[in-house]
């Protein structure tokens, strides 16, 4: 018997077994930076993001909250129109996005009052990968970023870390907290403090107060036998070449933007890379007890 010829297959002759229902832009996954699981919120809060602009083009649209910490933005709408106006321009193509807690999210912006405060705000510009100038039909435009534990962070018991408060002096005698400080602490070595050659051991975001919480993790004591009573530790607080212009009216506008690019994951989403605009202060030293969250004192915390 003679086999068959071959012939294409005509569209008549499929079966549709799934359909596009629509285009994701942008999904990110929030991760708490401690636990390492997706980011979880009090009673009747949500921890919400708003993209804020695509490139120079200002765009407020909410991203869709999802489970497991994942919010998406969908390839639609208004969001669609200025993208392909983007496109067709070429210009940036970066999208910023701010992302915060509040207890009652169906308000429409960030309330400084309505922050539970559990984790500090961040603005991330994402660029997402396009193909002939759309997202592809597939989750290459998912990212995750990490959140960094805000004043009120339920802190398990027996926690090491520090918080405190960080002033700069504006003029004498006048003194003014600086929000969104970056604060990282390093093991201390025999010699003198060096952040290039010291193991980073904890890292924490200053919220719109200057407040923040650092906790050292298991990765903070070296690999000795016996536990040491306390750990030496040099404690580095970045800060903006001057006090940002803070608006109470829009708080997080003066938020500095991590640029992520295309990544997937990389330190500017893990919230560990200082802003580049942001120096050095003078170090402070200090020996903290295992199990004891320490309140530095205004004193250590006081820039010129």
């Amino acid at each position: 018997m003679a086999e068959a010829a071959l012939r294409d297959l005509r569209l008549e002759e499929t079966v549709e077994v799934a359909r596009v229902g629509h285009r994701l832009a942008l999904g990110v996954q929030w991760i708490d930076a401690l636990t390492q699981l997706p980011v979880e919120s009090p009673a009747g809060a949500a921890w919400l993001s708003d993209l804020e602009a695509i490139g120079t083009r200002p765009l407020a649209q909410r991203f869709e909250a999802h489970s497991q910490g994942r919010q998406a933005l969908r390839h639609a709408g208004r969001y669609r129109k200025l993208l392909d106006h983007t496109v067709a321009e070429a210009d940036p193509l970066d999208h910023a996005v701010r992302a915060f807690g509040m207890r009652d999210p169906r308000l429409a912006a960030y309330a400084i009052g309505q922050d539970p405060r559990r984790y500090v705000p961040r603005r991330v510009a994402f660029t997402p990968v396009l193909a002939s100038g759309v997202p592809p039909a597939s989750i290459v435009n998912t990212r995750t970023a990490w959140l960094w534990p805000g004043a009120a962070y339920p802190l398990p018991s027996r926690s090491t870390g520090l918080r405190g408060c960080i002033r700069r002096e504006v003029s004498p005698g006048v003194n003014a907290t600086v929000p969104w400080a970056r604060v990282i602490a390093t093991r201390a070595g025999a010699g003198p403090a060096n952040f290039n050659t010291e193991a980073q051991i904890g890292w924490a975001h200053g919220d719109d107060r200057g407040e923040f919480l650092l906790v050292l993790g298991n990765g903070a004591v070296s690999g000795a036998a016996d536990l040491p009573a306390a750990l030496n530790l040099n404690v580095w607080v970045f800060l903006p070449p001057t006090l940002p212009l803070f608006n109470a009216a829009d708080p997080l506008a003066s938020l500095p933007l991590d640029n992520a690019g295309t990544a997937v994951l990389n330190d500017v989403l893990k919230g560990m890379a200082v802003p580049p605009t942001y120096a050095p202060q003078a170090v402070r030293s200090l020996s903290l007890a295992l199990g004891e969250v320490r309140t530095m004192s205004d004193a250590d915390l006081l820039f010129v």
